[in-house]
C-alpha cells in the first residue's frame, strides 16, 4: 500500500506567515548561498591539510542537537558547522531534502551506496577543519544517513542525543505551524521544507525500506508526522549502534539538562577531546533545566504506537502514545522492547 505524501495532510492548506516584502529575497538568498557552496566544492584540497575524522552530532530534530552543538562550538579544539545544508547540497544534490538549493531527486534516508567518489572528494573540500582542530557537524537529518556519512568520512564518530518522543513531536508540531512564501517557488514550511519536500522524501524513503508502509498514510497531523520521523531516526540508530562500536556515543537530553558536567565529561572522553575546566564551566552555565510535555496525548496507528512506546520505555521516558482508533483500549496493548530489531528491507 502506498501513501500519497501531502494528500489529506496538514500541509495541504497551510496559512502563510504575514510578510510584505521579505519573501521576495528568500529565493535569491538560498540560490546565492547554494551557488557559493558549489564553487567552494571545486576548490582543490591543500595537500598539507591533514584529515581528522569528524564528529557528527545526530538525533531527531528538536531533541537537543542545537544545544549540544553550541556546547561543542565553544570548545577550543573544535571547528563547528551548524546544519550546513547548502554545503551538503554542493557535495551531492540528493542530500537537499528541503529543496532549498536544488530541484530534483532528493532523499532523507541515504546509505553507503549513495556515497560517490565525487561526494567523498567534495566532503573533504567543504567539511575540513584547520590543522589541530576537529570538525563537529550538526544536522538532525544525518540521523537517517549514518551509512552515507560512514562512507564519505571513514572513522567518523557519532554523538547521538535522544529526547522524550512526546516532547519532540509537540516541538515539531509548533515548528511546522509556520509556513513562509517563496518567490517563484512553493511555500517554505519551517519543518517540512519547500512544498513539503521533506515529508514527501521521508514517506517515500521510509516506505521503500519497510518502515510502517501501511500506516504512514494514516498520519494526519504534524505531531503524528513528527512521531514518524522520531521513530525512523531511532530505528536507523538502532541498526548502526553495534556496527559503530566505540565510535558511537549516546546521551539523553534530560541527562544533559539535569547534570551537564558529568554528561559532558563522559561525552568528551568518549570522542577523544580534552575537557578543559574553563570550557566545562561555561558549558554548564549555558544549560537550562528541561521542559516536558509528557502529559500530552499522541495517537498513532498500532505498529507505530507499539514501537513508539517501546522506545520510550527503553530510554526511561515517561510519555506514552495511545492507539489511533483503539476500539475502546487506552494505551497500546503491547510495548515492543526492541523496536529497531524488527525486520526492515533496508540494506546496511
Amino acid at each position: 500500500m502506498s501513501a500519497r505524501p501531502g494528500a489529506d495532510a496538514p500541509g495541504t492548506q497551510r496559512p502563510l506567515a504575514p510578510e510584505r516584502i521579505r519573501f521576495l529575497a528568500r529565493t535569491p538568498f538560498y540560490a546565492a548561498r547554494g551557488a557559493r557552496a558549489r564553487v567552494l566544492a571545486r576548490v582543490p584540497v591543500t595537500s598539507a591539510l591533514r584529515y581528522r575524522p569528524p564528529i557528527f552530532i545526530i538525533g531527531c530534530g528538536r531533541s537537543g542537537t542545537t544545544l549540544l552543538g553550541e556546547l561543542f562550538a565553544a570548545h577550543p579544539a573544535v571547528r563547528y558547522r551548524y546544519e550546513p545544508y547548502h554545503r551538503w547540497a554542493a557535495i551531492d544534490p540528493m542530500t537537499d531534502f528541503l529543496q532549498l538549493y536544488s530541484r530534483g531527486e532528493h532523499h532523507c534516508l541515504l546509505g553507503a551506496d549513495a556515497a560517490t567518489v565525487t561526494a567523498r572528494r567534495r566532503f573533504r573540500r567543504l567539511m575540513s577543519a584547520p590543522p589541530g582542530f576537529t570538525l563537529v557537524e550538526k544536522s538532525p537529518v544525518n540521523t537517517l544517513r549514518i551509512g552515507y556519512l560512514d562512507a564519505v568520512a571513514p572513522e567518523a564518530r557519532f554523538v547521538h542525543i535522544v529526547r522524550d518522543g512526546i516532547d519532540v513531536t509537540r516541538s515539531i508540531e509548533r515548528m511546522a505551524a509556520v509556513t513562509r512564501r517563496m518567490a517563484f517557488r512553493p511555500p517554505l514550511n519551517e519543518w517540512w521544507g519547500v512544498g513539503e519536500a521533506k515529508w514527501t522524501a521521508l514517506v517515500r524513503d521510509g516506505q521503500a525500506v519497510g518502515y510502517y508502509p501501511d500506516e504512514v498514510c494514516q498520519l494526519t497531523t504534524d505531531a503524528q508526522r513528527g512521531a514518524y520521523e522520531w521513530l525512523l531516526s531511532l530505528r536507523e540508530v538502532q541498526g548502526w549502534r553495534a556496527r559503530l562500536g566505540l565510535r558511537f556515543v549516546e546521551l539523553r537530553y534530560q541527562d544533559l539538562a539535569g547534570d551537564p558536567g558529568t554528561t559532558l565529561r563522559t561525552v568528551m572522553d568518549r570522542v577523544g577531546l580534552p575537557c578543559p575546566d574553563s570550557w566545562l564551566e561555561q558549558a554548564i552555565a549555558r544549560v537550562s533545566p528541561a521542559n516536558s510535555s509528557a502529559g500530552t496525548g499522541l495517537a498513532l496507528p498500532d505498529q507505530m504506537c507499539g514501537d513508539f512506546n517501546g522506545f520510550q520505555a527503553s530510554f526511561g521516558f515517561k510519555g506514552r502514545a495511545t492507539l489511533r482508533n483503539p476500539g475502546g483500549r487506552g494505551v497500546c496493548g503491547e510495548e515492543r522492547g526492541q523496536p529497531g530489531n524488527r525486520t526492515s528491507s533496508r540494506s546496511r
